[in-house]
């Protein structure tokens, strides 16, 4: 048995619940035996300091310390690895960043990067240092010596579950006291879209699923032992495909242990037809993040993003015209995108304002490494390697702390805007913000009525 110390750096925005991409690792670790202790730096409730985990990596002595690495917390992950270098043991860089950087992590002193899917990879790291074999090739992992390729994770329904690893995090760090809340479940890996702005690199294109029996015993053992009756599915492409989800439907409406329960999920527009979201309604959806991110058709083609204003139309007032809340993304600032364009994206967005109970909060474009927005424009625009550079990662305020409305007026300017990766031209930059406050303003004006109904769903203007 090894001891392994799970590090969240600090982010930007804080989080109301841990990362579930870290559970699923530290699940995997728990699985096979190992100690495991989690510090989530991002955590919204989170008080100590960086001397704080320096103490408690002090005493737990970790074989092996992981940290997972988003782009906004790469710097202070090799700051924090930094600070630990002291200790005897190795330090693996991991998450989605890692993933399209490892090299830098090695060159910030790491003395390996998980790359891609980290539930196989970390647990065999871990085994072969506990062996005292360390280093050696492992699948899916970049040391000094290279890489040895991995491969996606393919049986999903070998994974442990995420709430195997509920007691590795304090429960005061979050939401609700006494209770780590789960953040969401996952119920398929890999988005067949090709958006040139996306970062998902961890799970890839491949769309992978797990069976319905093995999510529904998930969520049932989260409804017996928490008492939850409604369910966040986090999937990228939660509908990408139709039978599977119809399958799925299915056996939820027919499980009796199940009924009654509410669900929400993430998916492209153009893969929500009307008979699909139906089945969805059927089986207690009620809840649907549609990407759609343009209301311009020569945009969306620029971007890859495979969907023409019609369809997103349809999907988004039939879905609210079956009951269901809807949480509709727009980004703004893309490469060449004109006032033209974006003011048919803010037509756009004004049709749909009456079926739409969110908007996604501000959306100006950032280009994340590995994504084809980063890697054909950095040199151009000079932000080569902008998470390095302290200017690019100012914190924002504890958004959870402050009301709603509060939270609304923080949200209508976007600070990505005058970060200006693009080199906006004035009157590109005045459409970009009047975009952005337009999705405010309806937020705001949703958060008010909700407020004044007595709902707690006001608090929703926070996730979206």
């Amino acid at each position: 048995m090894a001891k392994v110390l799970l590090l969240l750096p600090h982010l930007p925005q804080l989080m109301g619940a841990p990362y579930l991409g870290q559970q699923y690792v530290a699940a995997s670790l728990l699985s096979r035996g190992h100690e495991v202790v989690c510090i989530d730096l991002a955590a919204v409730r989170w008080t100590g300091t960086v001397d704080d985990v320096v103490a408690r990596a002090e005493a737990f002595a970790p074989d092996v310390v992981g940290y997972t690495l988003f782009t906004y917390n790469a710097r202070a992950g090799y700051l924090l690895r930094d600070r630990l270098a002291h200790l005897n043991t190795i330090h693996v860089a991991g998450g989605s960043h890692t993933t399209v950087r490892p090299a830098e992590a090695l060159q910030h002193g790491f003395d390996a990067a998980v790359v891609g899917e980290g539930e196989r990879a970390m647990p065999l790291l871990v085994e072969a240092v506990a062996a005292g074999q360390w280093p050696t090739p492992v699948p899916g992992v970049q040391t000094a010596a290279g890489i040895t390729p991995g491969g996606f994770l393919e049986e999903l329904d070998t994974l442990p579950w995420p709430l195997l690893s509920y007691d590795c995090y304090d429960p005061t760090w979050y939401l609700e006291r006494g209770l780590v809340v789960p953040g969401g479940l996952m119920t398929s890996r890999g988005c067949p879209a090709k958006c040139t702005f996306c970062a998902n690199h961890v799970t890839g294109r491949t769309f992978r699923w797990r069976s319905e029996d093995d999510v529904l015993g998930e969520m049932r053992t989260l409804s017996e032992r928490y008492g939850l009756r409604h369910f966040s599915f986090w999937d990228d492409a939660f509908t990408a495909n139709r039978p599977r989800l119809r399958a799925f439907c299915a056996a939820l409406r027919a499980d009796p242990t199940l009924q009654g329960v509410t669900w929400s999920c993430i998916t492209p527009a153009n893969m929500a037809s009307r008979p699909t979201l139906e089945t969805m309604a059927a089986a207690g959806c009620v809840a649907i993040n549609f990407g759609i991110e343009s209301g311009d058709a020569g945009t969306l083609r620029s971007i890859a993003k495979g969907q023409q204003p019609s369809h997103v139309f349809d999907a988004v007032a039939s879905a609210r015209a079956l009951g269901m809340s809807t949480v509709v993304n727009f980004m703004f600032g893309f490469p060449g995108e004109t006032v033209a364009a974006l003011g048919k994206t803010l037509a756009f967005m004004e049709a749909l304002a009456a079926h739409t109970t969110w908007f996604n909060n501000r959306g100006v474009l950032v280009p994340f490494p590995g994504t084809p927005v980063y890697e054909l424009n950095h040199r151009q625009f000079g932000f080569t390697d902008w998470w390095l550079d302290p200017r690019y990662l100012a914190d924002e305020p504890n958004l959870w702390a402050l009301d709603p409305r509060e939270v609304q007026s923080w949200l209508a300017h976007d600070p990505s805007l005058d970060l200006d990766f693009f080199g906006y031209a004035p009157e590109v930059k005045e459409m970009i913000a009047r975009c952005v406050r337009f999705k405010s303003d309806h937020n705001a004006a949703q958060v008010a009525c909700l407020q004044a109904s007595g709902t707690a769903l006001a608090r929703t203007a926070l996730a979206s």
